[in-house]
């Protein structure tokens, strides 16, 4: 070691030019363990939805979307329209302020189904709980606070998406199913595919047709989660953009 740090011993190492790092092919070993993964078929990615937990869930808030929807859409206007009519009696104030805090609080309880069964991350406290701000300074800030007004659209929003997502969650399913237990019920007597004709009698799928009505069935029923998955992601993020302010949750 001293012989090596006594002066004129330094020898300087040769840099290795960036191109001839860049253009150095990797070694044979290294290239087998840097390559990825194979791609899986997109047949298995089809059918892999089915095992994903969110799909389900998301299903499920399609189908609870449409009582959800009819209570915010009576709520807001039955509120509204009460509010404008009891601003002129003593009792109209109060009314107003218990009105937007229980959309305030109905906002929350939104947030956290949300959240559940699509997985966005929600508010989970109402944001005037300031101890510092008086409670005439709360109220005024629940009636400026814009996000006040976007939760009482969004709540009227809802009826008419929870009707659609209601529809198509009900028409997949019922489609599907009906589609994959044709072979049985047409075993047991009940014809299992009736097409009604405008002229003639209905038109009954025959039994050697089972097959292909089976497939079809299935394949209808998990687009139908893959359709149910998107729509739970894009009303994830729609419920999040006017329920969830910027401030801290």
């Amino acid at each position: 070691m001293q012989s090596a740090l006594r002066p004129g011993n330094w020898m300087p190492v040769a840099s290795t030019p960036a191109s001839d790092v860049a253009t150095t092919p990797p070694p044979e070993s290294s290239r087998e363990t840097a390559s990825p993964p194979a791609q899986r078929s997109a047949l298995r990615r089809f059918f892999a939805v089915g095992s994903d937990p969110r799909s389900y869930s998301s299903l499920f808030y399609m189908l609870l979307s449409l009582v959800t929807g009819i209570f915010y859409f009576t709520w807001v206007t039955v509120g509204l329209s009460l509010s404008a009519g009891l601003s002129i009696l003593i009792i109209g104030l109060p009314f107003i302020v218990l009105f937007f805090g229980s959309v305030r609080v109905l906002a929350l309880v939104e947030g956290r189904m949300v959240e559940a069964t699509l997985g966005v991350r929600m508010p989970r406290r109402v944001r005037y709980t300031d101890k510092s701000m008086s409670i005439w300074q709360r109220i005024g800030a629940m009636f400026t606070d814009p996000r006040t007004w976007l939760t009482m659209l969004y709540m009227l929003l809802m009826l008419p998406l929870g009707s659609t997502y209601f529809t198509i969650a009900v028409t997949g399913l019922s489609v599907s199913l009906a589609l994959i237990f044709a072979p049985l019920l047409q075993l047991i007597g009940i014809p299992g595919v009736t097409v009604a004709m405008a002229n003639g009698p209905d038109w009954v799928a025959p039994l050697w047709m089972s097959p292909f009505l089976v497939c079809a069935g299935i394949a209808l029923l998990f687009l139908t989660l893959h359709l149910a998955r998107g729509i739970g992601f894009l009303h994830g993020r729609f419920a999040r953009s006017l329920l969830v302010d910027s401030a801290p949750v």
